[in-house]
């Protein structure tokens, strides 16, 4: 005997278990539901671009212009990652120079009516290394609270970022790729239920450089209505000569001339790779990271340029064309002192000694004006008080310098430009000491995670609502507190805000605008501690470091003019100036989300 459903049921049930499907130009596109019950669906590895490989290798990309096979895409399984020049955010699965993709999460109920708001991920990792697929940015929870959630991929490294006017390519691919994203955005998300009068970018650390740097774009307001910039790294652009020189370096390491176009694009992905390692004139070149937290213009890295034609002004003279929101986080050095310093037992032993060479390796001549203002005995005492070691009193000197030179003070600066050129902005900073590790690598912290503090990445949890962790290699799982997610919804609900507002506040909670003072110390802004609270933020630090980049940014152009015959002939030559900045490698890669396994009685 048959069970025969009443028609209307039928057709219920037949939905429920449909796999979700938008329509765009391209095709039908076929996503999946979320797990675990939630109210949301994805689609992932939507092309957006052609692929960037043959003849469009380190080419500007080029739109998406193909019809799906048969009409369909089968919009399930994720997408390759980008070719990896990094070895510390590397994300799983499958590496291609063919990744120009992007994934889309949407409630289960979107409609191409819903108009709902729009919050476009940008991902960080120093513009070398990173993708979409990492599970800290998986859209699941936060598409469930009626927002739709796109993550872009774009190039990295030399394939994103590779100057060589002799070969035609001018830099800022990457810039590019994100740019032909937010465009491909903007035609077709109101199929999958967004608004595209209401996007939202926002990214974190480089991608927050990245998005800060688009912001400050003729055509921003084209692109998107608003813009959130967490953590941003570095954002003093290196100057387009250096950028050659470094492109001529790395052509060099390929065994190619810097006029090759064939033999530039004939090496293999592995070559590419092998090159940019093993590339002196990056690695010990004039400058490093160095003066206000950005870097120095001096700084041969593979990153946003100003070439003249895609990024036209340096960001920090230009300021956000669009409503924007700067933040950044309490401890955000803690991350790097530990990727830098690595050994548990570097770091429990660390002395004023290691304090001293750590000033002068990164900051030369300025290193005792540094000192000067953050004793070691400031630090030493507080460590004292709280029963650690002296060597627990040097991490947090190191890591209070790291934060406020390449964080916090970039943050203030970026910020005080917006609105110095007459543009809305608001100002955050995230102090909450997260009860669970957010990274697998810092599981083995165990009791003294509270110790680093509000690190580097410890927002991003609570502003995709993913705040429950499993690291089964770890044998550990946690979930957060109800207080930690009060704070993540409060956190979701005023980027949300953002996205369709352009102005970061709701009816329960009020973000004072950011104001420009006179002293320069402290300004209105939000606190993300154990609840979202309108407050003050102290700058005062951010004057210093001003003082030091302007120091350290004429010695390093100084050393720059005096030695580019040297460079240019021999770009694997290394500048030893007296008193200048050089840049390291450990402390490069310092700067990605590096953690080493610390055990529990190393910082007590």
């Amino acid at each position: 005997m048959k069970l025969l459903l009443p028609t209307s049921l039928s057709a219920v049930v037949a939905a429920a278990l449909a796999s979700p499907s938008v329509n765009i130009d391209a095709g039908t596109v076929k996503g999946g539901k979320c797990s675990g019950g939630q109210g949301a669906v994805y689609y992932k590895g939507i092309p957006f671009a052609e692929p960037p490989i043959g003849d469009l290798r380190f080419e500007p990309p080029k739109s998406y212009s193909q019809k799906y096979t048969n009409g369909v895409l089968e919009a399930t399984n994720p997408a390759p990652s980008c070719i990896q020049f990094g070895t510390q955010t590397v994300p799983s699965g499958a590496k291609s120079e063919d990744c120009l993709y992007l994934d889309i999460w949407a409630p289960s109920n979107a409609t191409k009516d819903s108009k709902l708001p729009v919050k476009v991920w940008v991902f960080g990792g120093s513009d070398t290394e990173g993708g979409i697929e990492y599970p800290l940015y998986d859209g699941c929870n936060l598409a469930e609270k009626d927002t739709i959630v796109v993550s872009l991929n774009y190039r990295l490294g030399p394939l994103g970022f590779l100057a060589l006017d002799g070969a035609g390519y001018h830099g800022n691919q990457g810039i590019q790729d994100l740019i032909l994203g937010f465009e491909w955005v903007k035609k077709s998300i109101s199929a999958f239920g967004g608004d595209p009068e209401k996007v939202l970018a926002f990214g974190q650390s480089a991608g927050a450089t990245d998005v800060y740097t688009l912001t400050t774009l003729t055509e921003a307001p084209s692109l998107f209505k608003s813009a959130i910039i967490e953590s941003i790294a570095l954002p003093q652009l290196t100057d387009k000569s250096i950028a050659q020189k470094l492109g001529v370096s790395f052509a060099k390491g390929l065994k190619c001339s810097r006029t090759d176009k064939s033999c530039l694009r004939s090496k293999s992905s592995a070559d590419l790779q092998k090159a940019f390692y093993a590339d002196t004139y990056m690695n010990s070149g004039i400058g490093g990271l160095s003066g206000i937290g950005s870097s120095s213009r001096q700084t041969p890295e593979f990153w946003p340029i100003v070439d003249g034609t895609v990024v036209k002004e340096n960001p920090l003279d230009r300021g956000a064309q669009v409503p924007t929101v700067f933040g950044s986080n309490q401890q955000e050095g803690a991350l790097a002192t530990i990727g830098r310093y690595q050994s548990p037992a570097l770091i429990a032993n660390l002395t004023a000694a290691d304090y001293k060479n750590f000033l002068r390796g990164d900051w030369g001549s300025a290193a005792s004006m540094i000192e000067k203002h953050y004793p070691l005995s400031k630090f030493e005492s507080e460590a004292k008080e709280l029963g650690l070691t002296a060597g627990s009193g040097v991490f947090k000197a190191i890591a209070q310098v790291l934060t406020d030179a390449h964080f916090k003070c970039p943050t203030y600066q970026s910020a005080l430009s917006t609105a110095r050129n007459g543009k809305a902005a608001w100002a955050y900073e995230f102090t909450h000491n997260n009860t669970c590790a957010w990274l697998d690598t810092l599981v083995a912290l165990g009791d003294n995670l509270p110790f680093i503090g509000a690190a580097h990445t410890a927002e991003i949890p609570y502003a995709f609502s993913n705040l429950d962790f499993s690291y089964p290699a770890e044998n550990y799982t946690c979930s957060s507190s109800q207080a930690e997610r009060k704070l993540s919804n409060e956190m979701i609900s005023l980027w949300t805000a953002m996205a369709e507002n352009a102005k970061p506040s709701t009816e329960a909670i009020q973000w004072p605008d950011f104001k420009i003072t006179s002293t320069g110390s402290k300004t209105p802004g939000m606190v993300f501690g154990n609840s979202s609270t309108p407050g003050e933020i102290d700058y005062s630090m951010c004057k210093l470091w001003a003082q030091i980049s302007a120091k350290l940014d004429k010695a390093n152009t100084t050393a720059g003019t005096s030695a580019s015959s040297t460079t240019a002939a021999s770009p694997t030559s290394s500048s030893a100036f007296s008193g200048g900045v050089t840049v390291s490698p450990s402390l490069k890669y310092s700067l990605l989300l590096s953690v080493a396994l610390i055990g529990a009685t190393v910082l007590v």
